[in-house]
């Protein structure tokens, strides 16, 4: 008996009573964690560091650290630290190049997600936070925003093709869409396994984040997209099976226009000065004129 009191006594020394965190934030370069009922200090190096991400159960956190490279990009290692500061492990994804990480997620509890972005696409890894090991790497694309189920990954692929070599007002936009992990294309429709020799053009996505937007259920990703050469937007939901459905948007969105899932099936597109809803009906989605404000 008296072992197993020394043993209790010994955990709650270790461990806070408020042992979850709700914030990890940088502080003079040092990571600070909000609990329910204080600030703490977990770091106390003094050396730079980023994105402290907190997980799921709040009971560890990662933060991205640099080490400089003169003449070239910084190398970075990913740190996984708990709730007592105590380091448990040290992260470089397999294949990673020197590059700045542009964003850290836990996907759930054992798995973490590092982004990694050049001129013309990005790395996403994803990897075991208990092992370090890489688990998978999606090479291409931007955004990677995950389901709630997390069970699959919207991505978009930002393509362009010039008529007269280079020049920018020659050039149009072939944008696409991935979402299962297996590279292959869902927007515009894939035949026979390639993309369908699309005359139109997309620019998919609003300027602000997020690009991606899913359905409470995940079933649907929404986007938008400027179809060419007419230069039409539309508003798109795309499922993970590859179904498509769209509708014209009735005016040019905005910069601060937001997609906004009100329920699993009804869609909110709020410009500065509009809200226009639309409705998945059966296999059907259309502009909800009554509930729109014009």
């Amino acid at each position: 008996m008296h072992l197993l009191w020394m043993a209790i006594v010994a955990l709650l020394w270790q461990i806070p009573a408020d042992t979850a965190a709700n914030k990890a934030f940088v502080r003079d370069n040092e990571i600070w964690v909000q609990t329910a009922s204080a600030q703490r200090q977990l770091t106390h190096d003094g050396v730079a560091k980023r994105l402290p991400t907190l997980s799921p159960s709040g009971n560890r956190l990662f933060y991205v650290l640099d080490h400089p490279v003169p003449n070239n990009a910084p190398k970075e290692e990913i740190v996984l630290l708990d709730l007592n500061g105590r380091i448990s492990r040290r992260i470089i994804p397999k294949g990673y190049v020197p590059q700045q990480f542009w964003r850290l997620d836990w996907i759930d509890d054992q798995r973490i997600g590092a982004m990694s972005c050049g001129h013309v696409n990005c790395m996403y890894w994803v990897i075991s936070p208990d092992s370090g090991k890489t688990i998978e790497v999606m090479s291409g694309g931007f955004d990677f925003i995950w389901s709630h189920n997390r069970q699959f990954v919207a991505r978009l692929q930002v393509g362009d093709s010039c008529e007269d070599g280079y020049e920018a007002d020659s050039c149009s936009e072939h944008d696409s869409v991935l979402m299962n992990r297996d590279g292959v294309t869902l927007y515009p429709h894939q035949a026979s396994g390639q993309r369908v020799q699309d005359k139109h053009t997309h620019d998919i996505g609003l300027e602000a984040d997020p690009r991606f937007v899913w359905s409470p259920d995940d079933n649907w990703v929404a986007f938008t997209d400027i179809i060419g050469p007419e230069g039409d937007w539309y508003a798109v939901i795309l499922s993970p099976s590859g179904e498509m459905l769209r509708d014209t948007l009735p005016i040019d969105p905005d910069y601060d226009t937001a997609l906004v899932w009100l329920d699993d099936t009804h869609l909110e597109v709020r410009t500065s000065h509009h809200v226009f809803q639309f409705a998945v009906r059966g296999k059907k989605f259309s502009e909800v004129r009554g509930n729109s404000s014009r």
